[in-house]
């Protein structure tokens, strides 16, 4: 090894990178010169030893910083995921929270059970009963024939079991076990016409019907069996009530919503004429069952009063200036819906809540 450090200047140098040596019995890795000389073997000169580890401890250094870089690599797409799932979300929550809430079916009919003090409301679709002054519903099941176009409901007067719901097409249907169970009651009824009804206001099984041109029927056996009364006014019938209101000749009186005013007749169908002078498009009627000879009356132009049978007419101040539908309880307090709203006066009308609210 020494005589090749006497041929350096004579003789070319090349560079290896390693080799094994034997020294001191251990095996090293060395870095060095190459000699070669005229009639000479090559020989190594050695210049640096490095050792197996601190070449290990590179390598590991060199493939800890590529796992590191690799692994940031990968948790940057994850963070980017993560961002752009949770932006989706926030576009989907902000256009749900554009979107208007679903529309309420609107109130067309109301009703009052003075023995259960059950508020009972009808839509086109659904029946429904309220024991606490509307704050809460239960949904009554109605059968299929319902066909989704109830127009009226009304309550036995003597049999709080005893409910009738009717609409064009679908004809009258009928319970007796308050709304558990249903069961048609058409026979007699030309048509399944029915546009509204109304239940005798002291008799229990008595029950009136109407069907445009065709004129009122009356059951008097719960709705089984039906008989043409009376053709009825000379104007449409939209809407119609039964009142015990004295004077009659019969059993009570006949109050009749039609699109010119206000129709009165006792329940003998004597002849129907006018209830007061009021005018105006009117569409629903109701009575006070305490005082009856407190009518009320709602058209386009709002809601108004009589408290002397339809001989003089108020009009009463509403949240709504159009009523769906009115029904007053004996203790004075009435009922009155607007679209899908419902709202409540103490005083006969005087002033209103909104029970929804």
């Amino acid at each position: 090894m020494a005589g090749c450090c006497r041929h350096r200047a004579a003789h070319p140098i090349r560079f290896a990178l390693s080799c094994d040596v034997r020294a001191g019995g251990m095996r090293k890795q060395t870095i060095g010169r190459r000699c070669a000389g005229k009639g000479t073997s090559w020989q190594w000169c050695p210049r640096r030893t490095a050792s197996r580890e601190m070449n290990h401890k590179i390598q590991m250094k060199e493939y800890v910083m590529h796992t590191l870089q690799k692994s940031a690599r990968g948790l940057w797409r994850l963070l980017g995921t993560v961002t752009i799932f949770i932006g989706l979300l926030t576009l989907q929550n902000v256009a749900n929270a554009s979107q208007p809430a679903p529309a309420q079916e609107r109130i067309v009919a109301l009703d009052f059970d003075h023995a259960s003090r059950t508020l009972w409301k009808a839509t086109s679709k659904t029946l429904s009963r309220s024991s606490d002054d509307g704050r809460t519903w239960t949904q009554v099941v109605l059968p299929t024939a319902a066909k989704d176009n109830i127009s009226g409901i009304t309550l036995s007067a003597r049999d709080s079991n005893r409910i009738y719901i009717a609409g064009p097409g679908m004809g009258v249907l009928r319970s007796k076990d308050g709304g558990r169970s249903w069961a048609a009651g058409n026979k007699g009824l030309p048509s399944r016409k029915v546009v509204a009804l109304s239940a005798h206001s002291d008799q229990a099984d008595t029950v009136y019907a109407y069907i445009n041109g065709k004129g009122i029927f009356r059951s008097q056996d719960a709705g089984a069996n039906w008989r043409l009364m009376d053709r009825g006014p000379r104007d449409a019938i939209v809407h119609f009530v039964h009142t015990n209101m004295p004077g009659s000749m019969e059993t009570g009186w006949l109050f009749a919503a039609t699109p010119k005013g206000v129709r009165r007749s006792m329940d003998c169908f004597c002849g129907w004429h006018n209830a007061g002078a009021v005018t105006g498009n009117f569409h629903l009627i109701s009575y006070d069952p305490d005082q009856p000879e407190r009518v009320y009356a709602a058209a386009r132009e709002g809601l108004f009063v009589s408290t002397d049978g339809g001989e003089q007419w108020s009009k009463l101040k509403t949240p709504m200036a159009v009523m769906n539908a009115v029904v007053a309880t004996p203790s004075g307090v009435l009922y009155a819906a607007a679209d899908d709203k419902l709202f409540r006066s103490r005083d006969r009308g005087v002033t209103w809540q909104n029970v929804d609210a």
